[in-house]
């Protein structure tokens, strides 16, 4: 038996906070389990939230700066959360913040939250940059958690996250597939926001309004919903489904909320899987009548699990320190099968504390 410390680190993209969490990982004979020892969701400072909000638009010199600004926080947040548990971890896995991800067109993916300053000043090596080497291989360097899904929660066939880009990855008998559906959070918060609201409670404005056929339609009809996976999103997609949506906030919610329940649940029916059980995790789903309308769209024939508030909140900073984890003991840790790379590949950059 080996047993392993290690931090996942998780920057979303609905900038909510950085998800950080102290994981142990035991490998018995290649079978693995985990538990989460510590975790701690950390509020972005208004300031650094803006300057990540609006990366994409930097030139290339501020860009540069933000990458070592934002690390250098985020290496001061690991030194607190570090020092509050009394030991050290053996390694610190970190997906950074995206700000551009454009595999297919451009051949690029880039997260920011340098690991090296993280490194230097955490004293703790750091994987980070998981997706470049897929997308070197032809991929599409995402989704990336369903190595982690495949090993540490193998009960379940069917993985939903509902962060700020919805994803899913349906596990068959001889296969995988994972792809980004949506935009989810990053739609449905903005127009909480037109209300003041950080976000919709419990889905409850989307609850009150009505379905804008017109707008429901004209979703369906992007290009991107049509395309076969393997495939992904960038955060600038945003933009594009909110085209055409309605005045009234409650009636964009709820039409909203309603498409996202049609795309995601057409592809689970359709899936060839016998079983068909479903984890869901993100903040979506603590947003009720979001998961209302996924389940009547799915009508009985996908059991829904949604897991302790620790695993919704906690599921990709967890699987991000075991991607790390793989990484260091070289073990692949992104899927051909679910990126359409050229083969399977152990991803991510190592910073050693010699190096």
């Amino acid at each position: 038996m080996s047993q392993y410390h290690v931090i996942g680190v998780m920057s979303g993209s609905s900038l909510d906070g950085l998800d950080v969490c102290w994981c142990e990982f035991e490998d018995v004979k290649s079978n693995w389990s985990h538990k989460v020892l510590h975790s701690s969701t950390i509020t972005l400072p208004d300031t650094l939230k803006k300057e990540l909000a609006n990366s994409d638009k930097l030139q290339p010199k501020e860009l540069s700066h933000l990458d070592l600004k934002y690390g250098k926080w985020i290496g001061r947040e690991l030194n607190q959360f570090i020092c509050s548990s009394g030991h050290k971890p053996d390694l610190i896995g970190i997906h950074g913040h995206t700000v551009f991800h454009e595999p297919k067109t451009k051949g690029i993916s880039l997260q920011i939250g340098s690991g090296k300053v993280i490194r230097d000043i955490s004293g703790v090596e750091v994987v980070d940059n998981f997706r470049m080497k897929d997308i070197a291989l032809g991929g599409q360097g995402a989704p990336l958690v369903p190595v982690g899904e495949h090993f540490l929660y193998p009960e379940y066939d069917t993985f939903l996250n509902l962060g700020g880009i919805c994803n899913i990855s349906i596990h068959t008998q001889n296969n995988i597939q994972a792809w980004d559906i949506a935009p989810c959070n990053q739609v449905l918060n903005h127009f909480a926001q037109l209300k003041s609201l950080p976000y919709d409670h419990g889905g409850q404005l989307a609850k009150s309004g009505n379905v804008d056929a017109n707008w429901l339609k004209a979703l369906h009809s992007l290009d991107y919903f049509k395309l076969h996976p393997p495939k992904s999103l960038s955060n600038q997609w945003t933009k594009k489904v909110l085209e055409g949506s309605p005045a009234k906030v409650e009636n964009a919610l709820c039409t909203y909320t309603q498409f996202l329940a049609e795309v995601i649940s057409e592809p689970v029916i359709a899936a060839e899987s016998t079983s068909k059980s479903m984890l869901i995790s993100g903040g979506g789903a603590f947003n009720n009548t979001l998961i209302e309308a996924l389940a009547k769209e799915l009508n009985t024939q996908v059991s829904l699990t949604i897991p302790d508030e620790q695993v919704v909140a906690f599921k990709e900073a967890i699987i991000f320190a075991f991607l790390g984890l793989l990484r260091k003991l070289n073990i692949p840790n992104v899927y051909a099968s679910v990126t359409g790379a050229q083969r399977d590949s152990v991803s991510g950059d190592l910073h050693t504390l010699d190096n």
